[in-house]
C-alpha cells in the first residue's frame, strides 16, 4: 500500500492539514499502517504536483499559516482505480523470525527468554488494539457522522489486527513448548548417557 493512496482515502472524508492527517492515521489505522509527519508532507507535495490534491493556505495572525489539502477529481479517480486493483498477498517480514531461524546458535534458555519477551510485547499490542484502538475507532465514528457507513469497515481492519496478534501469541506459546520439550529431551539424554 502506498502512503499516497492512504492519504487520498482519508481526504475523501474532507479537507485536512498534514497534522490533521497524522491525527487521523493515529486514531483510525494505526493498528496496521503508520505514517510520520516527515513522510506525510513530502507525499502531499508529490500528490499536489500530480494533481491529486489542491492546497490552500489559511492565514492565521498569531500562529503559523495552515496548509489545507483537499482531494481533486483526479485524486478521486486515482483512488478509485487503486482501491479496485487486486492486491498481492502481504509479504511476511518479521525481524524476530530471523532470530528464531538462527536460534540453534544460542542456548535454548536464551531463546525461551526472547520468545517470552516477544510474547509480552504482542500481548501489550493486543490489549492496546482491543481497548485503546477500539475506543478510538468508536470516537472517530461518533465525531464524523458523515462517515457512519465506514465504521463497519474500520472495525473489520481492527478485527484482523486483533486476530493477527492472538495468532502471534499462540505461536509464541507453541514455540516455547517445542523448545522446552527439546531442552528436556536433551537433558534426559544427557543424564542417561552420564549414568552409564
Amino acid at each position: 500500500m502506498s502512503l499516497k493512496h492512504a492519504l487520498l482515502g482519508i481526504l475523501h472524508y474532507g479537507p485536512m492539514t498534514g497534522y490533521e492527517l497524522k491525527q487521523f492515521f493515529d486514531s483510525s489505522v494505526q493498528h496496521f499502517w503508520n505514517a510520520e509527519l516527515s513522510q506525510i508532507y513530502p507525499t502531499l507535495k508529490q500528490m499536489e504536483e500530480l494533481g491529486y490534491v489542491d492546497k490552500r493556505v489559511e492565514v492565521q495572525e498569531n500562529r503559523p499559516n495552515r496548509k489545507i489539502y483537499e482531494i481533486t477529481a483526479g485524486g478521486r479517480a486515482e483512488f478509485a482505480r487503486w482501491v479496485r486493483e487486486p492486491m498481492p498477498p502481504a509479504a511476511l517480514r518479521d525481524p524476530f523470525l530471523i532470530k528464531i531461524f538462527f536460534g540453534s546458535e544460542l542456548p535454548i534458555d536464551d531463546m525461551l527468554i526472547l520468545l517470552r519477551r516477544q510474547q509480552e510485547e504482542e500481548q501489550k499490542l493486543l490489549a492496546f488494539s482491543e481497548i485503546v484502538l477500539s475506543a478510538r475507532i468508536d470516537h472517530a465514528h461518533k465525531e464524523h457522522h458523515d462517515i457512519a457507513g465506514a465504521a463497519t469497515f474500520w472495525r473489520l481492519t481492527l478485527e484482523m489486527a486483533i486476530a493477527h496478534r492472538r495468532a502471534y501469541i499462540a505461536w509464541c506459546d507453541a514455540a516455547m513448548h517445542a523448545l522446552e520439550s527439546m531442552r528436556d529431551e536433551s537433558s534426559a539424554a544427557g543424564e542417561a548417557s552420564g549414568g552409564e
